[in-house]
């Protein structure tokens, strides 16, 4: 079970509506919940295995949210960047590792509501490598780092 420190600002489902529209998708119902009740943060633990990613395990250093203080944790900003590093899919960036490569929700058409993560210190294209299926999923992956 994961804690979340540094919590976002407070926001409501019309925030997340906005997001929503942004990305031409629906948000699948947990991470809504996660946002509305985090909009982002650190998550404690904070390390996640990745399958077939040299060097995995990895660390989760931010969850990104709505209205943050650091331009950089901002899904606004992610959405952005995604687009322009990541032409060729359909995925939402909800957060990164200490390298500054970043773990991605497949919106509909691609990875539909699976997580992701993309390793963009690599050659291009940026290849996706598969880390759970759901959100759910996802967040029962983090571990204490040591613990396998």
């Amino acid at each position: 079970m994961i804690t979340i420190d540094n919590p976002g600002p407070q926001i409501d489902t019309s925030r997340i509506a906005e997001v929503e529209a942004a990305i031409g998708g629906k948000l699948p119902a947990s991470y809504k919940d996660f946002l509305l009740k985090n909009n982002g943060g650190r998550p404690v633990p904070d390390t996640i295995d990745i399958d077939r990613l040299p060097g995995s395990p990895t660390d989760i250093q931010i969850f990104f949210g709505i209205g943050r203080g650091v331009e950089t944790s901002n899904l606004s900003w992610n959405i952005k960047f995604a687009r322009e590093r990541l032409p060729d899919h359909r995925l939402l960036p909800i957060a990164c590792d200490s390298g500054g490569n970043i773990f991605c929700l497949g919106i509909p058409g691609q990875f539909s509501g699976g997580i992701v993560y993309c390793d963009l210190t690599g050659a291009e294209p940026v290849k996706p490598y598969e880390v759970a299926p759901t959100f759910e999923a996802f967040l029962e992956k983090i571990r204490t780092w040591g613990d396998a």
